[in-house]
């Protein structure tokens, strides 16, 4: 969702939350409640309808508690509301070990609490108009959800998987996999998917046989197939069925013999696999193993909780600088800009110290040309255009806020001081030396503790990163490969190491302050190699859930023995496998392929 699309959603929130707050009495709260209902939006858009649906169900009461009790608590105790706010804040910088799409959650939850604490009403408000304004805005948001997605429901899913198709990367097949999951799984999308995973893990044994063996034969079936592929990528991308499908147009060099020329008939089976899937599109539910999805929660939240988690250290640096700038605020009750300092803070901290660096730049950046360009207007207009201006740059801002986040801070500039100036009736000029003061402040507070170094904490650079992780999940991998042949396996164990696989999978991307800045093409193979090692615990998990094959046995063992190298190992698939168990092992080696990359790249750089 961007572009007029976006535009278009964001005046139909603003303005039908604000409205139904005014008719149904939520009187100066109906501002809150509208303003509140964007940081929803942030969470409830990305996946598929039932999966965002499921989200919001738990999504939703959180967000309430979160916007209206630390209010109604700091009439009572204003100490108790900061600790509270610490709290939810570093709750919010945990979630996104659950994955890139608790990303915008753990945001949206984080800057909506924040927001509800320190927004300035023009007037007073009971508490039932103050809880009832997030609930309001939840309730918009839900309903929103619901007509957005009620024509194509699994949308989403089918455009995730046919850009994984198209594109190739880790990134896109392990987002395409998790929303498959996340959805009501198909069987049709369900062997599109196991499809992908296999032409995924033909291409890259294929790319490391063409370069050893130097033959152009190799690379022009590659590219045929990424042509085929494309044109696949678009048919799985439509919503019905269509019959005029040209069939896969093979290319198979008659030079190649052996393992070379079994991988090139994988490589055009599995594109045909996809065809046949997308044509047919069998809607029937697949079996996924009872506990996978709780599993899969387990499994990334079981080294989330540990001093040596990166994400946990970084989620209590985040409460320590929330707290420390809600402590500086306090200072100034009744300041209207206090709300942008919060949430200046909160959103320039970041895992990596890196990031931090860079989202201080942006917001600093971002507000002393959003101050340029009101210093102008301030000089050219007069006065009371600032409020239109404000909110056209509101609208503006929120539409370009993922993709120019500099300028999102500028627009940020001309809504804060536009409307605070001209609603409380202020010096806009005033306004904007303040503003710009409080983002300095607010970005040496968030570099502050984003650059604090824990002592005691190693500080591995990014090779040496990789190399741990690798490490702890080949561990874990033996351990289940020996699980699944019936040897004896305590529990316990199998349990610390999927605690230290994840542990090790989250520090790929969280530096410490300190650590060497990734190389150009590490932090993106970083990236590709966290999604993949999270991949193969999951898919480990998941055989866990079912019976004990040889064959399954098998493809662990000869993941765990290839994990991490440049050899171009071949992850057998039992003749016997049904679809699902056919699913996790072409999983497991498209995952084992994107490792190999890794390896190389971080052997070359």
């Amino acid at each position: 969702m961007k572009g007029p699309g976006l535009l278009i959603v964001l005046l139909v929130v603003l303005g039908g939350v604000s409205g139904l707050g005014f008719l149904l009495g939520l009187g100066n709260a109906a501002i809150l409640a509208a303003l509140t209902a964007l940081f929803c939006l942030i969470a409830a858009v990305g996946g598929s309808l039932w999966a965002d649906l499921r989200l919001l169900a738990w999504f939703a009461p959180s967000l309430v508690l979160a916007v209206g009790v630390p209010r109604l608590l700091g009439e009572v105790s204003h100490w108790a509301a900061i600790g509270l706010l610490v709290v939810i804040v570093v709750v919010a910088g945990l979630l996104p070990v659950l994955g890139a799409r608790f990303v915008t959650v753990g945001l949206g939850l984080g800057m909506a609490s924040l927001f509800g604490y320190g927004f300035q009403l023009t007037g007073t408000a009971s508490a039932g108009q103050i809880l009832g304004a997030p609930a309001l805005a939840v309730g918009v948001v839900t309903l929103l959800r619901i007509l957005m997605g009620a024509k194509d429901p699994a949308k989403p899913t089918r455009e995730a998987l046919a850009d994984a198709l198209a594109a190739g990367t880790t990134e896109t097949q392990e987002r395409a996999a998790r929303l498959w999951l996340a959805d009501r799984p198909r069987r049709w999308t369900g062997r599109v998917l196991g499809g992908m995973f296999r032409y995924r893990a033909a291409t890259g044994l294929l790319e490391i046989r063409g370069k050893r063996l130097d033959n152009p034969g190799i690379a022009r079936t590659l590219d045929a197939a990424k042509e085929e592929a494309v044109k696949l990528a678009a048919v799985v991308r439509t919503p019905k069925a269509t019959d005029d499908v040209e069939p896969v147009r093979r290319k198979e060099p008659v030079e190649l013999s052996g393992v070379t020329a079994n991988l090139v008939t994988a490589l055009w089976d599995s594109l045909e696999t996809i065809r046949s899937a997308a044509t047919e599109r069998d809607e029937s539910r697949v079996d996924v193993p009872k506990g996978l999805r709780h599993e899969l929660r387990r499994i990334e939240l079981s080294g989330a909780f540990s001093w040596r988690s990166p994400q946990f250290r970084h989620a209590l640096r985040c409460g320590l600088g929330v707290a420390l700038a809600l402590v500086v605020a306090s200072f100034r009750p009744g300041d209207p800009l206090t709300v942008s300092f919060l949430l200046a803070t909160f959103a320039i901290m970041q895992p990596d110290w890196h990031d931090s660096l860079r989202k201080a730049w942006q917001r600093i950046g971002g507000s002393l040309g959003g101050a340029v360009v009101l210093a102008l207007v301030l000089w050219l207009l007069p006065q009371g255009f600032l409020l239109p201006i404000g909110l056209v740059a509101l609208l503006g801002g929120f539409s370009v806020m993922r993709t120019r986040p500099t300028i999102f801070n500028g627009c940020m500039v001309l809504m804060s001081v536009g409307m605070n100036a001209t609603t409380k009736h202020l010096d806009p000029r005033y306004v904007l030396v303040e503003y710009l003061l409080l983002m300095v402040l607010a970005g040496a507070i968030a570099l502050l503790f984003g650059f604090a170094a824990i002592p005691g904490v190693p500080k591995p650079g990014p090779a040496e990163r990789f190399g741990i992780a690798v490490d702890a999940t080949r561990t874990l991998l033996g351990s289940v490969g020996r699980k699944l042949r019936g040897a004896d396996v305590d529990p316990r164990t199998l349990g610390r190491e999927f605690r230290a696989a994840a542990v090790a999978q989250h520090g790929l991307l969280a530096a410490e302050p300190g650590t060497k800045e990734p190389a150009p093409g590490q932090r993106h193979a970083l990236e590709n190699a966290a999604e993949a090692l999270r991949g193969l615990s999951v898919t480990a998990s998941s055989l866990l859930l079912r019976p004990g094959s040889a064959g399954a046995a098998a493809a662990v063992g000869e993941a765990a023995r290839a994990l991490g190298t440049e050899e171009a190992a071949e992850i057998p698939v039992p003749p016997d496998a049904d679809d699902e168990q056919r699913l996790v092992l072409d999983t497991i080696a498209a995952d084992v392929v994107a490792l190999g990359e890794a390896a190389r790249l971080f052997r070359d750089v």
